[in-house]
């Protein structure tokens, strides 16, 4: 396409199969014109009215705005005032070029080149601050021709240099013809079609005959008639036309050529239309990535870049997991850590690479699997036109590998032969890190499944982490003395993630036979009982990793005198810092406190604060220290259950 104010292509030249066919049809001093144009063709009175040419969006590429988001990159932009103007043949063309550091980064010098008109091309414009702005004037003396004034400035940062385009129409008025394509300014979004009305105006005293309409860029525009068309004196004539996928912003400018078919003079006259865009584009990056299940916390951080051609302002930046993220009252983000709220308005991006960073910490939860969050940024120009980026990020929620200890007891331990009824009790504590587990199945090595024995239940759904699932049965147990009578019992079990992992555990528990009293070695009599473990300073003293039996004390009276009230008291001592778990087993009181206390110095009372406790109402209670350093510990065992209990309970101070 040949550019504005250049050569004008020969006829001979523009028969491609894109030309429109142009019929006419003479009839006494009639013409009329039937046109194959996309839009057809009108004639009408002659008259260059450009009442009602869309003006939305007119273009303010280049011109700096208050509060403008900046980028990491260096950007610079620059502008012509005026955009377009007007006057007859020999007239002087002046312009004013403003520069503007768009970005973050100092230019150390600017430049400008391939300037259309040369006198519009300067050497160094010294430095350029980010935020700063520069302008000069520039133009041509005696333009006879409408031309496209254009010209590329360039910022040097002294790592890199970087550069952008702009233009200006001068547009030549002539007596004879004239030529309008409208609107004159239009935005779009990115990929769509831009609309066009190109109007022919002869504005001479003779007829003249229409040769050609040639666009710069727009090629639907161009007409080439392949017979003579004829345009009255004070006529005009019209059509539409448009330009489909626009991917970059344009200045599109249509030339048309007529003759005097009298004295075969030709003259020319052009016309530009800009067409600007409207895009944006939006990443979101999570921090970190990956996480372990159930969850943390994400810090997601937000990019919008405008790579349109005009300002645009952040209206909207909505998720579809946390909702509105401009939103103050946002119940699903800490204001404080929503780097995105308005501060107090929202950020103006400015055109070609202006681009806005904020960010947002959120709570990522759920089972392992790939948690997407789908961002969607909605910006609107100058004009009220509005644009939309959507984006996506993943975090990945990786699965903590479930887990479960089976712990038994038999009650009692021992016996003599020939046989006992045995009760034993099963205890499975989900010791996962995140997963609650479900109980499937118990099944004992000689019974099968326990489901429906004794006060076993199952299955036993969503047992949270750190949480104990614990049931009894009772069977009889025979043997001669001297015997281990052991048994497996078995639990099966699946974590609650989508796709349950399976859990397996098997223990042995033993039942020894004899006919040896000594199995009450440990047990006091009842002076002991009454008189040496009714208060922390009478404790009972254990040794670590032995198995004891004891006769449970009365139910607690609150309104005794303290040294009447019952309670059991022990002490152990730790050599060195260890892993302590205390085990109560066979307590048939069932309600009771089971508590765990350091020894401290100086006080009324040698027992300190409690360092772990159970008050479940259950047979067996277990409190499960942790690693404890070396020193002395007491055991306080209060009985609120019933009195005068026979069955020994056994204690148990397990030292790893």
């Amino acid at each position: 396409m040949a550019d504005a104010g250049q050569s004008i292509k020969e006829v001979g030249d523009v028969s491609s199969s894109k030309r429109s066919t142009i019929v006419l049809l003479v009839i006494g001093l009639a013409v009329i014109v039937v046109l194959g144009l996309t839009g057809g063709l009108r004639i009408g009175a002659a008259a260059d009215n450009t009442t009602g040419v869309a003006t939305t969006g007119v273009a303010t590429t280049g011109v700096a705005t208050t509060g403008v988001a900046t980028t990491g990159a260096p950007l610079i932009l620059s502008a012509h005032q005026p955009r377009r103007q007007d006057f007859f043949a020999g007239g002087d063309a002046e312009i004013t070029v403003n520069i503007t550091n768009t970005g973050s980064i100092p230019f150390q010098t600017v430049t400008v080149s391939g300037a259309t008109f040369a006198d519009c091309n300067r050497g160094n414009l010294g430095a350029l601050a980010p935020g700063q702005s520069t302008s000069y004037t520039c133009g041509q003396d005696n333009v006879n021709q409408s031309v496209l004034n254009e010209l590329q400035v360039n910022g040097s940062t002294g790592a890199t240099t970087v550069n952008h385009k702009s233009n200006s129409f001068v547009k030549v008025l002539k007596p004879e013809v004239r030529i309008t394509k409208t609107p004159q300014v239009q935005t779009i979004r990115q990929g769509a079609t831009a609309f066009f009305t190109v109007t022919i105006y002869n504005t001479s005293d003779f007829v003249m005959t229409l040769e050609e309409v040639d666009d710069s860029l727009a090629n639907d525009c161009d007409r080439n008639p392949t017979i003579t068309v004829y345009l009255q004196p004070g006529d005009s004539l019209d059509y539409a036309c448009s330009m489909a996928n626009v991917q970059s912003p344009q200045a599109t400018v249509a030339t048309v050529r007529v003759r005097n078919p009298v004295t075969t003079t030709e003259y020319t006259a052009s016309d530009v239309a800009w067409v600007e865009l409207l895009d944006l584009e939006a990443v979101l990056t999570p921090q970190p990535a990956t996480i372990l299940e159930p969850g943390d916390l994400v810090t997601y951080t937000v990019e919008l870049i405008n790579t349109g051609s005009l300002p645009v302002t952040l209206v909207g930046l909505t998720t579809n997991k946390y909702g509105n993220i401009l939103d103050p009252g946002n119940t699903q983000l800490e204001a404080a850590d929503n780097t995105c709220l308005p501060q107090p308005t929202l950020p103006t991006l400015s055109p070609f690479g202006g681009s806005y960073t904020c960010s947002f910490i959120a709570p990522v939860e759920g089972q392992p699997s790939d948690f997407s969050v789908i961002l969607t940024a909605t910006a609107r120009s100058q004009g009220l036109l509005d644009v939309t980026a959507t984006t996506n990020a993943t975090v990945q929620i990786i699965n903590v590998p479930a887990s479960m200890k089976v712990t038994l007891s038999a009650d009692p331990p021992f016996i003599n032969p020939p046989s006992q009824l045995i009760t034993f009790s099963v205890s499975v504590e989900n010791t996962s890190g995140a997963d609650a587990i479900n109980i499937l199945a118990m099944a004992d090595e000689f019974l099968g499944d326990l489901n429906g024995r004794g006060n076993c239940e199952l299955p036993v759904q969503g047992l949270p982490a750190g949480y104990s699932y614990q049931c009894h049965f009772s069977t009889v147990v025979a043997g001669e003395v001297g015997q281990e009578k052991s048994r497996t019992i078995s639990v099966e079990a699946e974590s609650d993630d989508l796709i349950g992992e399976p859990l397996s555990v098997s223990e042995i528990v033993k039942v020894v036979i004899t006919d040896q009293p000594t199995r009450y070695n440990y047990m006091p009599n009842v002076s002991d009982h009454t008189l040496d473990r009714t208060s922390c300073a009478r404790p009972y003293p254990l040794r670590p990793d032995t198995q004891y039996f004891f006769r449970p004390p009365n139910q607690y009276d609150s309104t005794l005198p303290v040294e009447q009230r019952e309670q059991d008291y022990f002490t152990f001592t730790l050599a060195e810092s260890a892993a302590v778990r205390v085990e109560l087993t066979n307590f048939v009181p069932l309600k009771g406190q089971l508590i765990i206390r350091p020894h401290v110095v100086g006080g009324s009372t040698p027992c300190g604060p409690s360092l772990g406790r159970n008050p479940d109402e259950a047979l067996n209670k277990i409190v499960d220290l942790g690693t404890i350093p070396a020193g002395r510990y007491y055991i306080q065992l209060i009985n609120d259950g019933p009195s005068n209990v026979a069955d020994l309970y056994g204690l148990f101070v397990r030292v790893d």
